[in-house]
C-alpha cells in the first residue's frame, strides 16, 4: 500500500536515493503526479518543484498551473514554472505535440537539476502507465528494450511509482484527500496512448481481471532477457568491434553467422541513430555484394570485404587545390609543404610514404591535388605499363572508405602521384635529375 514508508522505502532500496538526497518533482497538477508530492513530501524528503504549461488546453492549461502554485505554497515547496509554446516548437522541428512536449519538458527538468544542484528527479509514471507504454511500443516497432517498459532508474530520472496500480494511486488519492485536476485531452481517443488505456487494455481486463498485474509480472521477466542481451552485446562488443581512426568495425564472419545477429546489430547501431527497419536491411546484405551503404541522419555504414564499418557523415571536399610554382606550404585538405633543392652526389630518395621526390625539369605548374577519379590512370613506380587506380586499390586491399578517402597529384594531364602510396613512374628521380621537388604531407 501506497505511504511515505513505502515509498521511502522505493526510493532508497531500489532506486538508489539516500537519505538527506535533494529531489525535483515533476508535478502537472494530476492525480499521479500530486499524489507523488504529497508521499514525498510526508517520507520527509527536501524537495522543489517543477511545472511545465504547455499552453494547449486554454484555461484548463492555466487552471491547471493555478493549482500546483497554490498547493506548492501551502506546502513550502519552493516551485519552478515554465510556459512553452508547444505548438511553434513541434512545427519547426517536425515532429508530434507528445514528442514536442516530452523534449521540451525534459530538456528544462535536466537543466533545472544542474542550476539548482538537485540529486534527481521524480516523475508519477506507474505500473499502469508501464503496461501502456509496452503496447505502444509493441505497435511501433521496437527491440527488446522498448516491450521490457519504462525503467524505475534512468540515469538520474527516477520513477518511484511503478509497482503500483492507478488504483492503489486513486485509493492513496481519496484517503488523503490530494487535490488534483483531471486533463480532459485524457479521455480523447485520437492520442495512441488514450486508445490502449480506454480501448484496447479493458478488452484484455475482460479475459483475465488480474491483467495489469500479469502484464507487470511480464515486463519483469522481458528485463531480464533484456539484461542477458545486454550482456552478449557487450561481450561482442568488447571482444570483436573494433573502434579506430573515427571509425567502428564490425567483423563480417563474427556477425553474420551468430544466432541473434539482428538484436546484436540494432543494440550496437540504435545510438548511431539506425532504425530497426534499416538494421534489417543491413542483417540481408551481409552475404552481398561489397559497397552497399547504409544511412542514418549522421552516420553511414558500409558493407565491405571483411567488415561493417561505421562511421560519421562528413562533406567530402572535392574541390581541387592548384599549387604553383614557388608555393611553400598549404593547410587544405591537408598539410603539405614543398621544396625544390639541387640533387647532390650522396642524394638517396625517401622511402617514406608521405613524402615524395620529383624530377623539377619535368613536372609542369601549377600541380592539381584532387581526389581520384574513375577512369584515373597511372604508371605506378617500376611498372612499364599504366594501371587503373581502381585496380591498383584492389590490390593494395584497400576499403571502400579507404578508396573515397585518396588524393592524387595530377601535373597536367598527368596522376604523378596516388598521395601516400605511390608515385609515377615517368616523374622518378634518374640519373639524369639537376633539381628534386619534395612533397611531404604532415597527416593524411
Amino acid at each position: 500500500m501506497l505511504s511515505p514508508a513505502y515509498i521511502q522505502k522505493i526510493l532508497e532500496q531500489e532506486c538508489g536515493v539516500k537519505p538527506g538526497a535533494k529531489l525535483l518533482l515533476t508535478v502537472s497538477g494530476g492525480m499521479d503526479s500530486m499524489v507523488l508530492m504529497d508521499v514525498v513530501i510526508k517520507a520527509g524528503y527536501e524537495c522543489e518543484a517543477a511545472h511545465c504549461n504547455f499552453n494547449l488546453r486554454g484555461g484548463e492549461s492555466d487552471g491547471d498551473e493555478q493549482l500546483v502554485r497554490e498547493e506548492c505554497k501551502k506546502r513550502g515547496v519552493v516551485l519552478h514554472v515554465r510556459s512553452f509554446d508547444t505548438k511553434v516548437y513541434a512545427r519547426e522541428n517536425g515532429i508530434s505535440i507528445e514528442m514536442a512536449a516530452r523534449d521540451l519538458r525534459y530538456d528544462w527538468f535536466h537543466e533545472l537539476l544542474e542550476v539548482r544542484e538537485l540529486d534527481f528527479m521524480l516523475t508519477a509514471h506507474h505500473g499502469d502507465d508501464a503496461v501502456e507504454t509496452f503496447f505502444l511500443n509493441l505497435v511501433r516497432g521496437t527491440g527488446i528494450k522498448g516491450l521490457s517498459g519504462i525503467k524505475a532508474i534512468n540515469g538520474r530520472v527516477v520513477r518511484p511509482l511503478l509497482e503500483l496500480s492507478r488504483n492503489e494511486i486513486e485509493k492513496y488519492a481519496e484517503s488523503n484527500a490530494v487535490r488534483y485536476r483531471h486533463d480532459s485531452t485524457n479521455d480523447d481517443v485520437k492520442y495512441m496512448r488514450n486508445k490502449v488505456r480506454h480501448e484496447i487494455i479493458p478488452r484484455f481486463k475482460e479475459m483475465n481481471p488480474s491483467f495489469i498485474g500479469t502484464m507487470k509480472a511480464n515486463l519483469k521477466r522481458l528485463a531480464e532477457v533484456e539484461g542477458l542481451l545486454d550482456a552478449e552485446v557487450k561481450r561482442f562488443r568488447d571482444e570483436f568491434v573494433v573502434e579506430e581512426g573515427g571509425r567502428v568495425l564490425i567483423p563480417i564472419r563474427v556477425i553474420a553467422p551468430h544466432p541473434q545477429k539482428t538484436s546484436i546489430l540494432h543494440e550496437i547501431l540504435a545510438p548511431y541513430g539506425f532504425s530497426p527497419r534499416v538494421v534489417n536491411d543491413i542483417v540481408r546484405g551481409l552475404d552481398g555484394i561489397p559497397g552497399k551503404q547504409f544511412y542514418s541522419e549522421n552516420y553511414r555504414l558500409i558493407r565491405d570485404r571483411h567488415n561493417l564499418i561505421l562511421l560519421k557523415k562528413e562533406e567530402v571536399a572535392d574541390e581541387a587545390v592548384f599549387i604553383d610554382a614557388g608555393t611553400t606550404e598549404i593547410d587544405e585538405p591537408f598539410e603539405m609543404s614543398i621544396r625544390v633543392f639541387d640533387k647532390t652526389e650522396d642524394y638517396s630518395f625517401s622511402t617514406n610514404p608521405l613524402v615524395a621526390h620529383f624530377d623539377t625539369d619535368i613536372v609542369e605548374f601549377p600541380l592539381i591535388l584532387r581526389r581520384w577519379q574513375q577512369g584515373d590512370t597511372f604508371r605506378p613506380l617500376g611498372m612499364k605499363g599504366f594501371k587503373k587506380l581502381s585496380d591498383f586499390f584492389t590490390d593494395q586491399k584497400l576499403s571502400v572508405v579507404d578508396k573515397e578517402n585518396v588524393w592524387v597529384l595530377q601535373t597536367g594531364d598527368d596522376v604523378m602521384w596516388v598521395v601516400g602510396m605511390r608515385i609515377d613512374d615517368r616523374y622518378k628521380i634518374t640519373a639524369r635529375t639537376r633539381k628534386v621537388i619534395e612533397l611531404k604531407v604532415g597527416k593524411l
